[in-house]
C-alpha cells in the first residue's frame, strides 16, 4: 500500500487531458452556446460518436481516481493531515480559479455573444459562483466527499472479505451493482429533470452527478484498501471489461444513442463501469512505471486544466468564424490551447505565492 502507483498518476493526467479534449469538442457542437461555450462556424455531426465514447466515463473516472488517491494518502498521513492537504489542493484552486479563470472565460463568451448579463466583471463573478466555478465544479463535490469520508477512513479502509471476492472470476462486477442501481434511479427520474437530471452525462450541478461521484469516490477507497487483489484483478480482467464496454457502446451507436435501450441509463452505467476498469487494467499493465515525462505531466496537468477554459474561449473567439475545415481546425486549436496553457503554467510555477492557487505544493 505504501508503494507509489504510477499508473494512477498517469491515468489522472490522461483523464484531465481528455476533459480538455472534450471541452474543445463541445465548441464544435450545436449545444455550445447553451452551456456558455464559443461555437465553431461549422458543427460536424460526426464529432458526437467520438465525444460519446468518453462522455459516460470521463467524470466518473476523475472521482474514482480522487478516491484512490485519498486512500493511498491515508497510508502515509494522519486524517488531519489529509484533510488540510485536500482543503489546500481543492478549495484554494477552486476559489482562485473561479474568480480569475472561470470569470475570464465567462467574460470572453459574453463579449462574443453580446450577452448583456455578462458585460461586467461583477456580473460574471456572480454567474460563475452560482454555477460552482464552471469547469471547476467537481472540486467542490470531491471536497464534500472528503468531509464525509475522512472521519471514518479507519473503518472503511481495511482489507476484508472483498479481497477474496476480487480473486474470484467476475468478483469485480459486484461493484457494478450500485452504479447500475443509480442508473435505474436516473431512469425513474427521467421526467423530473430539475431535481435529478435526464441524461447520464448530466454531471454538473445535478443530484445524479453528486450521487454518482460519491459512489465512484467511495468505490475507489474501498477497492484500493484491498491491496494487491484490486490491482491484480484490474490486470487480469481489462480485456473483458474493454469487450463489454465496446459491445455496449456500439449497440448504442448503431441505435443513434436514442432508440430502445440505447438511452437506458442502466446500460450506460454498465458501459461506463467497464470502460473505467478497462482503463485501470491497461494502466496497471503498461503505465505503472516512473518516467521524466510522467513526473512532468502529473505536476503540470492540474494547473493546465484550471487555466485552459478561458484559453480555449480566447482561441475560439478568433478561430470560430474562420472557414478552416473542422478536421484541420480541431487539432490546431487543441495544440494552441495546450501550448498556451502550458506557457501559463511555466510562467507561474516558480512564483511561490501562486503555487498553492494552482494546486501545486511549495518546493
Amino acid at each position: 500500500m505504501n508503494q507509489r502507483r504510477y499508473d494512477i498518476d498517469a491515468l489522472r493526467s490522461i483523464a484531465m487531458f481528455l476533459l480538455i479534449f472534450y471541452h474543445l469538442g463541445i465548441s464544435f457542437t450545436l449545444i455550445a452556446p447553451q452551456i456558455l461555450f464559443i461555437q465553431n462556424k461549422r458543427t460536424p455531426g460526426g464529432i458526437w460518436p467520438l465525444l460519446n465514447i468518453m462522455n459516460n466515463w470521463r467524470i466518473p473516472l476523475v472521482f474514482l481516481i480522487a478516491g484512490v488517491a485519498l486512500r493511498l494518502s491515508f497510508s502515509k498521513r494522519t486524517k488531519m493531515q489529509i484533510f488540510k492537504e485536500r482543503a489546500k489542493i481543492l478549495i484554494l484552486p477552486w476559489l482562485f480559479g473561479t474568480l480569475v479563470f472561470s470569470t475570464s472565460s465567462a467574460l470572453i463568451v459574453g463579449n462574443y455573444y453580446n450577452y448583456w448579463w455578462l458585460d461586467e466583471i461583477s456580473e460574471a463573478v456572480f454567474f460563475v459562483l452560482e454555477y460552482d466555478g464552471l469547469h471547476l465544479w467537481f472540486l467542490i463535490n470531491i471536497f464534500v466527499y472528503c468531509l464525509v469520508l475522512i472521519p471514518i477512513l479507519n473503518f472503511i479502509s481495511k482489507e476484508n472479505f472483498i479481497a477474496s471476492l476480487l480473486n474470484k472470476p467476475g468478483g469485480i462486477f459486484l461493484f457494478s451493482i450500485p452504479i447500475i442501481a443509480e442508473g435505474h434511479l436516473l431512469n425513474l427520474a427521467r421526467f423530473n429533470t430539475e431535481t435529478y437530471g435526464d441524461y447520464y452525462n448530466s454531471y454538473a450541478l445535478t443530484d445524479h452527478g453528486f450521487l454518482l461521484g460519491f459512489l465512484w469516490f467511495f468505490t475507489g477507497i474501498i477497492l484500493t484498501s484491498q491491496g494487491d487483489a484490486f490491482w491484480e484483478s484490474n490486470k487480469k480482467n481489462w480485456r473483458l471489461h474493454l469487450a463489454l464496454g465496446a459491445i455496449s457502446y456500439f449497440y448504442r451507436l448503431f441505435n443513434n444513442f436514442l432508440e430502445d435501450y440505447a438511452l437506458d441509463n442502466r446500460l450506460i452505467a454498465f458501459e461506463s463501469f467497464n470502460f473505467i476498469f478497462a482503463l485501470l487494467g491497461i494502466a496497471a499493465v503498461y503505465l505503472n512505471k516512473d518516467s521524466p515525462q510522467l513526473t512532468y505531466y502529473k505536476t503540470a496537468v492540474y494547473p493546465v486544466y484550471i487555466v485552459h477554459l478561458p484559453v480555449q474561449m480566447a482561441v475560439m473567439y478568433f478561430f470560430a468564424g474562420s472557414n478552416i475545415h473542422p478536421i484541420i481546425k480541431f487539432p490546431i486549436a487543441l495544440f494552441l490551447i495546450c501550448f498556451l496553457s502550458l506557457t501559463i503554467y511555466h510562467a507561474i510555477k516558480n512564483i511561490k505565492p501562486l503555487r498553492p492557487m494552482f494546486g501545486l505544493r511549495n518546493k
